[in-house]
């Protein structure tokens, strides 16, 4: 994956910590709440490098790492669209660009729920974030389900890293969220 995306990435995340708001003390982070969260993921090295990578994170709470999550899911999933228009252009088979096209309304769905998880947090609702966070898998499986080409390895490998790294971190992230509300 090239370096801009993570540098994109880096800084998409960083703004969205410093418009964190501090409200809901109460859930103020732990070493051990990060380690609950990631404890499960199968990249569990990744997400707990991925959320104490903000130097505030210790002082964020889990209102504020959904944030963060939710944030990191929406980039990552503009950035696997950018790959699909990219590989869908270099294609002359008809069949692969259907595959590209497909896995872009799954990818424009993941997009829609970035922006409902968003919304049902400000509203309070978690367990609403929680179903979006879980729909954003099925989608994600749904695009993996369609890519059989030798020309859609790359983004095999960019949906498998996203699905693994960023959507799973938030359905984790927004497990936890669950809990407190």
């Amino acid at each position: 994956m090239a370096p801009s995306f993570y540098l994109s990435l880096l800084l998409s995340l960083t703004l969205t910590i410093l418009f964190i708001s501090p409200a809901h003390s109460q859930y103020t982070l732990s070493e051990k709440v990060l380690n609950d969260i990631c404890s499960k993921h199968k990249h569990s090295p990744v997400c707990l490098k991925l959320l104490q990578s903000y130097p505030i994170t210790p002082l964020a709470h889990v209102i504020g790492l959904t944030k963060i999550s939710i944030n990191q899911a929406a980039v990552a999933a503009n950035k696997t669209i950018e790959l699909m228009a990219l590989l869908k252009s270099k294609t002359m088979v008809p069949s692969y660009a259907a595959q590209y096209e497909i896995c872009h309304e799954k990818y424009v769905n993941i997009i829609d729920l970035t922006e409902a998880a968003k919304k049902a947090l400000k509203a309070g609702d978690y367990e609403k974030v929680f179903v979006a966070a879980a729909r954003i898998l099925t989608y994600n499986a749904d695009c993996s389900d369609e890519l059989g080409s030798p020309d859609s390895v790359p983004l095999q490998e960019m949906n498998k890293k996203v699905y693994n790294y960023h959507f799973k971190t938030l359905l984790r992230v927004s497990n936890s969220l669950t809990k407190i509300g």
